[in-house]
């Protein structure tokens, strides 16, 4: 038999039960449609996450004191030293935070102000979407300047370059008089609006607005060499910190590199559960395509003893049955495919990877021509004058 006499039996069983063939192919673009929703929105929500975390700026180590003392603080001026005497780190920089207010005009929001120096930039991964990060000589000369991010300058000004304007800020119960020299990414803006409008509106502005070198840091940003094991790197430090620097507390070293691997982990975790969920559902729906392409093989008992009577090869009867079954399971796939993307456009305004669609399809397919081969071996096996009997 040739392939268009093949194709035109698959295609013509699949119409003579229409009600089934529709139920079947109902199930497959359910199974379908369920996995590219589940894929998609588990595959954009890993990548969502990932932008996140690296608009953050979390990178390298952090280094803090619990249990602080009134005895040597972890300073400025003792931080400055670790890149000299710990292999493996490029670049450090102390952090001092301090809540308060910005003003501008009328307008005024709650802000978390962080004393920084000109290697900011260096420690911290920001994206400068207007004027510059702090310079050697504004950090040095405590020049009044500040570093914004773009959702607090459209908050005050109503847009997003405002490099050169003039904001209020209140530190300490005083109010001072700051020129914004920067404006970045908002590091909370990937990680959507719910989570943005709860965390804190962070300013950069010269570190010793908020500390001298003496006094004790919050925090100290460490960036370490491209070569460099970061957990060796951190042994390194607590015990400089500790021995050398006799830093009155517990020296804690935090790898925020490793942080950020173990959350991108986690969520590839999670999507790849989430689509053997989905896998489930599309298994379900080829268990129902085998047992109706056995009902349709036993159905047609006498048309294939016809068939195989008059010269009809086995393999001919095992194509039939394969490709009808192909048949189904890949109309049903496209159908509930081209469902999900139409959804996901027309309320996400998102389409998922042209080859994540195309891998679904194939795998329509595959699927389809497992879920018939049990039922196309098994007509294929019956014997011609039996099969006319019944």
């Amino acid at each position: 038999m040739g392939i268009m006499d093949i194709l035109r039996l698959a295609a013509s069983n699949l119409r003579e039960n229409r009600l089934r063939t529709a139920l079947c192919a109902l199930s497959v673009a359910v199974g379908a449609g369920a996995l590219l929703l589940i894929a998609a929105v588990g595959l954009i929500g890993q990548q969502k996450v990932s932008d996140g975390i690296r608009t953050l700026g979390v990178s390298g180590l952090t280094v803090y004191v619990d249990d602080r003392g009134s005895g040597q603080a972890l300073s400025a001026e003792l931080a400055d030293t670790i890149t000299q005497a710990v292999a493996g780190v490029d670049c450090v920089m102390p952090i001092k935070a301090l809540s308060g207010t910005v003003y501008a005009g009328h307008a005024s929001e709650d802000v978390l102000f962080l004393g920084a120096d000109e290697r900011l930039g260096e420690v911290m991964q920001l994206e400068v979407l207007a004027g510059g990060l702090l310079t050697r000589a504004q950090a040095a000369s405590a020049q009044p300047v500040a570093v914004i991010g773009d959702d607090l300058a459209r908050t005050l000004y109503g847009r997003e370059n405002i490099v050169g304007r003039t904001i209020r800020l209140r530190l300490n119960g005083c109010d001072q008089d700051f020129t914004v020299c920067g404006v970045v990414r908002a590091q909370t803006s990937s990680l959507g609006s719910a989570v943005a409008a709860l965390a804190p509106h962070l300013v950069y502005i010269p570190y010793t607005h908020l500390a001298t070198p003496a006094q004790n840091a919050d925090q100290v940003f460490v960036q370490c060499t491209a070569e460099a094991d970061l957990n060796t790197v951190s042994e390194r430090i607590e015990h400089y910190l500790s021995d050398w620097g006799r830093v009155d507390g517990t020296v804690r070293v935090q790898n925020m590199s490793g942080i950020t691997d173990t959350v991108n982990r986690l969520t590839e975790l999670g999507v790849t559960l989430f689509i053997m969920i989905g896998g489930i559902a599309l298994c379900v729906a080829l268990i129902g395509v085998t047992c109706s392409m056995l009902a349709a093989a036993q159905e047609k008992t006498g048309e294939i003893g016809i068939l195989l009577a008059i010269g009809a090869q086995p393999r001919d009867i095992r194509r039939i049955f394969l490709l009808q079954s192909i048949l189904l399971c890949g109309v049903g796939g496209v159908v509930g495919i081209g469902c999900i993307l139409v959804l996901l456009y027309a309320f996400a305004s998102m389409l998922p990877d042209f080859r994540l669609v195309m891998m679904l399809l194939l795998v329509c397919t595959v699927c389809g021509a497992v879920a018939g081969l049990l039922p196309a071996v098994r007509a294929a096996r019956l014997d011609p004058i039996e099969a006319m009997r019944k």
